[in-house]
């Protein structure tokens, strides 16, 4: 699915392509699924059947790497599975013109560690494309530790010759999208668990201006996902920046084969079935899901409260914002604009708040975020240091640079800043030259 809607963004900019898989029903079913496409658009009146035509010539379906031989550019995107991104990378290596970049689009794992198969890792950094990467603006590009100015200049220009909105990351646990995302779905299971109603954390969030909530969003993008990265590492309970708990109700819908929409449950005549059943287009909480949260209170001794709407706003989005502070502090995003720019493209931030950064520094504060992760902070050590059922979190101690950017404020730096640079830019580059942003 992937590998087809990335080859999609080069055809249909005139550029050839090579579509490889590793089984020919897995390839017949990809040419399938484009062909699909390009039909549908024609029938729409879209697209003429000429210029359909023109674009299925200008891909080339393999089972062969020899066929990569005249390749100026490759984007792996296999399964998130590392063994397998490292032995499609030996083969790459083997059969590919020494000048040829390859990439992958992994979300997540260690493009280093990928690079690292290659005899020259300076031609290889990631390119994550979003699904359905022919519809999706977003490609973030993961520039790797030995990738050379040319493959990075190489790689954002092919950004731009397709029409992506291509920002430059570094490469950390879930770049930048998937990190700052974490603490955002973790805390919408945990609101959930002190009192907040399913339907009243999605309806906040859709509120706010997202696209749909995050319990929605889980069942969309499968509740699997991260429950089988933990059972593959052999550890129930890990953490990383990309997911944490709790885990309770996500490890009881997955241990039932409840993944969410793709999962249907034909007993009940639901087309999906994870935290909502799902009939078609038509969705409602699963009561059994209800009755299972009350049960994880009970057994964690977890006492339900009434939670406010606007405390589901600032538990979901002060850490997610927070998060993006922590990436431009480690270097791993270069300005504050290009966190807005990933958000607004490719995860649905309301436009009108200008991307998460901006909506901190414009309509929430500097200093009402500290003061308000600084009171979340104390609730959530205050929970996980006295019931153990709870895994210790971090994310909502306040980032050095929100702290420095708040102090900046304080001491007038405001003031000094031009217009249209955001403070925490201004901040980052004061101490950038050697100041400090206690003035």
């Amino acid at each position: 699915l992937m590998g087809g809607g990335i080859a999609i963004c080069f055809v249909q900019k005139g550029v050839p392509v090579v579509l490889k898989d590793a089984k020919q029903e897995w390839l017949d079913a990809g040419m399938k699924n484009i062909m699909a496409i390009w039909t549908g658009q024609v029938k729409r009146g879209r697209l003429s059947e000429a210029k359909a035509k023109e674009y299925a010539g200008l891909i080339k379906p393999t089972l062969a790497y020899e066929d990569f031989a005249d390749c100026d550019i490759i984007i792996e995107a296999v399964p998130e599975i590392m063994p397998l991104k490292k032995e499609v990378f030996q083969a790459l290596d083997k059969h590919t013109k020494p000048d040829a970049l390859i990439c992958t689009n992994t979300s997540g794992l260690n493009i280093d560690e990928i690079a690292a198969e290659l005899k020259d890792p300076s031609r290889c950094m990631g390119t994550h494309f979003f699904s359905p990467a022919n519809v999706m603006q977003l490609l973030e590009n993961v520039r790797t530790a030995k990738a050379s100015d040319k493959t990075v200049a190489t790689c954002m220009a092919m950004g731009k010759l397709i029409s992506k909105k291509a920002v430059l990351v570094g490469n950390c646990d879930g770049f930048v999208g998937n990190r700052m995302l974490a603490p955002y779905a973790s805390e919408a299971k945990q609101l959930v668990e002190d009192g907040a109603t399913i339907e009243q954390v999605d309806a906040a969030a859709e509120r706010f201006g997202m696209a749909m909530g995050p319990m929605t969003l889980g069942d969309l993008v499968g509740q699997e996902l991260f429950w089988k990265q933990r059972k593959a590492a052999g550890d129930m309970k890990k953490q990383t920046k990309t997911y944490m708990g709790p885990y309770e109700l996500t490890d009881w819908l997955c241990e039932n084969n409840r993944f969410g929409q793709k999962t249907p449950d034909p007993k009940i005549g639901a087309t999906g079935r994870g935290i909502f059943i799902h009939k078609g287009r038509d969705k409602m909480v699963d009561p059994e899901v209800v009755a299972k949260i009350e049960e994880i209170r009970k057994a964690k001794g977890h006492t339900a409260r009434k939670v406010t709407d606007e405390e589901v706003v600032e538990r979901l989005f002060f850490p997610l914002i927070n998060e993006g502070f922590r990436i431009l502090e480690e270097g791993y995003a270069q300005r504050s604009s290009d966190i807005d720019i990933v958000y607004l493209f490719g995860y649905g931030f309301p436009p009108a708040k200008g991307g998460p950064m901006f909506f901190a520094e414009n309509y929430v504060g500097l200093p009402k975020l500290l003061e308000r992760l600084k009171v979340y902070a104390a609730d959530a050590k205050q929970r996980y240091t006295t019931n153990p059922h709870y895994l210790p979190v971090d994310y909502f101690e306040p980032s050095q640079l929100l702290i420095d950017c708040v102090q900046a404020e304080q001491a007038g730096m405001k003031a000094q800043v031009p217009p249209g640079v955001p403070m925490v830019d201004a901040v980052m580059n004061y101490k950038k030259k050697g100041g400090k942003a206690k003035l």
